[in-house]
């Protein structure tokens, strides 16, 4: 019997590869960033299926592991995109303030 637990731990396992086919994609092809979401889940979904014959679980548990990764992939490259255009090291400005003892 499947549980929940192995397809996330199939996913995790799953989502390294997709982020890095995805970057790579994303370079070569010059892909619209919001057309990234949907190639992540394609892309997952697509690995799932390359990885099925190695594993022992049937296919319907690796195309679901697939989509879980797309989509936590998805949700990372969305942060990473956000955090970077959040901090940019050119416009950070600290402020600090001298506290004198006496």
């Amino acid at each position: 019997m499947m549980d929940l637990a192995n397809i996330f731990m199939i996913a995790a396992i799953i989502v390294a590869i997709v982020l890095a086919v995805t970057e790579a994609i994303k370079k070569t092809f010059k892909i619209n960033n919001q057309y990234m979401p949907i190639t992540s889940v394609v892309i997952g979904i697509f690995i799932g299926l390359v990885i099925w014959p190695l594993s022992e679980y049937p296919v319907y548990v690796m195309l679901m592991a697939g989509f879980i990764a797309g989509l936590t992939a998805s949700g990372t490259f969305d942060l990473l995109k956000a955090a970077k255009k959040k901090v940019n090291c050119n416009d950070l400005h600290i402020q600090t303030k001298f506290i004198t003892v006496q």
